[in-house]
């Protein structure tokens, strides 16, 4: 169990569990819920990227990512949910500022600012253990194993977009190689010269012409 002071509220008891199916950690926080982090999935942290770039994501509870989840938090009376992202940078920076989502009567609202204030502060402390553990690295791998097939499945089609747009491109470009081959064979013909018979320039004067 570890123990968080965050701000000027009471310190927090929190248990600490890594799962490597899917690559996130799950912060069970006592008498408040669970707070699911890892790296947004629509942003893959590539294996050359500079850390500072990614981008992250805190889901208010555990299960499947989805707007009301299970385990999900209760600050001050309000239930979160949903998921947010955030970046590296301003989480170091101690910029992060979260936003997160209630449910009333079914519709989303965003929850008030204080509670929003508070589940900042507990993410950022959270966040900020969870990057500086030995074992985030493995976990960062375990997350691009986890979302490799949708990746597969998504570069695959941009690499069938890319060919179908590179064999247009090879026949317009042969198109227009063509075109310039016949202008190059027009202009070595040299200029065409008036056939016998042929009416004047028109820029020969009538007296010019009739001599």
């Amino acid at each position: 169990m570890l123990t968080f002071t965050v701000g000027g509220g009471p310190a927090l008891e929190v248990a600490e569990f890594a799962d490597f199916d899917t690559g996130q950690a799950v912060y069970r926080v006592t008498g408040i819920g669970a707070f699911t982090l890892g790296w947004d999935p629509d942003h893959h942290p590539e294996a050359d990227q500079d850390p500072m770039e990614e981008v992250l994501q805190v889901a208010y509870g555990t299960g499947p990512l989805g707007f009301h989840m299970d385990e999900a938090p209760v600050l001050f009376g309000v239930t979160l949910a949903g998921t947010e992202s955030f970046t590296r940078t301003a989480l170091d920076a101690g910029a992060l500022r979260l936003r997160p989502y209630r449910l009333i009567i079914s519709a989303p609202v965003r929850a008030p600012k204080g509670t929003a204030r508070r589940a900042s502060d507990i993410v950022s402390a959270l966040a900020r253990h969870w990057l500086a553990q030995p074992w985030t690295p493995e976990l960062r791998r375990a997350h691009e194993h986890h979302c490799a097939p949708h990746s597969l499945n998504r570069y695959g089609g941009l690499i069938a977009q890319h060919e179908e747009r590179m064999r247009r491109l090879r026949e317009a470009h042969a198109y227009y190689i063509q075109r310039a081959d016949r202008a190059t064979a027009i202009l070595q013909a040299g200029p065409v010269p008036a056939p016998a018979g042929a009416p004047p320039h028109p820029h020969i004067s009538a007296e010019t012409a009739g001599r």
